[in-house]
């Protein structure tokens, strides 16, 4: 266990997360439009093509939810011309909250060239200022399909009596669910107490992955497994598949039970909530299990709430306060 303590003498702690997505229809995730066809952002897991959400779209509706809530942000994203603007170009993580989350990275550099007269080649001599940057305490993974992408595309054409050939368009989309997986280093951030609002914006992210409103998939947790720990790395990442393949029910992967059940991870610090509960509760030997050392809850608001209580503890933001 890492217990290496920081400037403000408090161990050093990490919140890990699997987020579940509840069942719905994912289009326009990520890629972009190739001729008439609007494809999906796909890839290969467990063997099989699944669909994708990059983990920028995530982050970006995170730092959206904190925006709408008020919250002082340094990129401000301009809902009528869709872009991010700048509040300061002189990144602040001590002020702002998405420089001190997402982190930042001002790279400058200046080129000179010079031409000689034989060869007439331009020879490009790179001069490289320190860097301004900074790593956020914010790491986010891709969102991956429960399910494999089964090829299904809509069809759609475009209005009026003129037509040419760009008039039949075409979507791909996909009925499932998603997974990610985050880590947040609690103690890297320069205002401990930002990790509760970024925490309530996992719980009510806004769309995810559309423009335009086009596209909105319900990316708010169905459930979840977070992880509130002093150790520097996590278990937990990935840990639900679907019942059946025809089925809009998950569960836990053999594998995340089975690293409970070793204790290779200390079960009292994951709390669970959500719908996996019930599944959770039916295992044949939950009783006599780890788990039951868990923190798990049905309803996710009340387990986010106590969470939070802990966190603050933990942190020491009752004195700070």
């Amino acid at each position: 266990m890492s217990q290496k303590k920081n400037d403000n003498n408090i161990p050093n702690y990490y919140l890990y997360g699997t987020v579940l997505t509840r069942y719905g229809l994912a289009s326009l995730n990520h890629d972009m439009r190739r001729g008439n066809k609007t494809t999906l952002q796909k890839g290969y897991w467990n063997g099989k093509i699944h669909s994708f959400v990059g983990s920028s779209a995530i982050r970006w509706a995170l730092r959206f939810y904190l925006q709408k809530q008020g919250y002082l942000v340094n990129r401000v994203w301009d809902e009528d011309e869709h872009i991010n603007r700048l509040t300061s170009e002189d990144f602040d993580p001590e002020q702002f909250y998405d420089d001190d989350i997402f982190g930042f990275a001002l790279l400058e550099s200046a080129e000179t060239e010079d031409e000689t007269s034989t060869t007439k080649r331009k020879k490009k001599q790179t001069k490289t200022s320190t860097p301004n940057q900074r790593m956020g305490a914010l790491a986010m993974n891709m969102a991956v399909s429960l399910t494999p992408y089964d090829g299904a595309v809509k069809l759609g054409a475009k209005s009026g009596r003129e037509k040419d050939s760009t008039s039949l368009h075409f979507t791909e989309y996909h009925a499932t669910r998603y997974q990610y997986y985050f880590g947040i280093n609690a103690t890297h951030l320069k205002k401990f107490s930002r990790i509760l609002p970024l925490i309530d914006g996992i719980m009510n992210i806004p769309k995810v992955g559309g423009s335009s409103n086009i596209f909105n998939y319900p990316f708010c947790p169905d459930s979840l497994v977070l992880h509130w720990t002093n150790h520097f790395a996590s278990y937990i990442s990935y840990c639900f598949e679907y019942c059946d393949p025809k089925s809009k029910e998950a569960k836990f992967t053999k594998e995340f039970i089975d690293e409970v059940e070793c204790g290779q991870i200390d079960s009292s610090q994951l709390w669970i909530g959500g719908t996996i509960v019930k599944d959770l509760q039916q295992l044949h030997n939950f009783e006599s299990s780890p788990f039951k050392k868990a923190h798990i809850y049905r309803n996710r608001n009340e387990l986010i709430e106590n969470l939070k209580t802990v966190i603050t503890r933990d942190l020491g933001l009752e004195e700070s306060k």
